[in-house]
């Protein structure tokens, strides 16, 4: 987070990187549960020749939901992934242009399969699917989904209107930070 940002920007910065560590937090709390749930299901099917009906399912579920949340506290501390090996070497204005014009790009493929997820979500809901073994509502899951891109969405558009500003949520690439130290 930069200290050129105006007020109401750092504000919400700081607000996004204190809801990015809860839900952090929250995932770390979900791969708890996930690996507790494995090692009692073990137990049980090699302990005691029984396995518990629908855990597999709910560890897959569970981790999925921490990869798709997971993308959302990456985008809130812009670590996601990116080719960006050419982009240190453009001038100063086309790295600004093409760093919004990929965050813009981000923000409609988000807004897009937050939108599909989001409809597949309620017809499953409207017909009452279940998890096969767990018979967990297969709408839950999927919510998941439309959740976490609606909060990389949200995240996406605050991260444009800064790059539009000059800054962005980004921080500073390790490599340049070194080369400017360095120069």
């Amino acid at each position: 987070m930069s200290s050129t940002q105006p007020g109401g920007a750092r504000r919400i910065l700081r607000g996004l990187e204190r809801a990015a560590t809860s839900l952090e937090r929250a995932l770390a709390s979900a791969l708890l549960a996930a690996v507790a749930i494995n090692v009692a299901n073990v137990v049980a099917r090699y302990v005691f020749g029984r396995s518990i009906t629908g855990a597999d399912e709910l560890q897959v579920y569970l981790m999925a939901g921490l990869a798709f949340f997971g993308s959302a506290v990456a985008a809130v501390r812009g670590q996601h992934l990116r080719m960006d090996v050419l982009n240190r070497y453009f001038p100063e204005e086309l790295r600004r242009f093409l760093s919004t014009f990929e965050a813009l790009a981000a923000v409609a493929l988000c807004g897009f399969v937050c939108f599909i997820s989001s409809e597949y979500a309620w017809r499953i809901y409207q017909i009452g699917s279940v998890s096969e073994n767990g018979h967990i509502p297969m709408w839950i899951p999927h919510s998941l989904v439309a959740v976490a891109f609606a909060a990389m969405v949200v995240v996406g558009l605050f991260d444009v209107v800064l790059r539009v500003a000059g800054g962005g949520l980004r921080q500073p690439d390790p490599v340049d930070a070194a080369e400017e130290a360095l120069s």
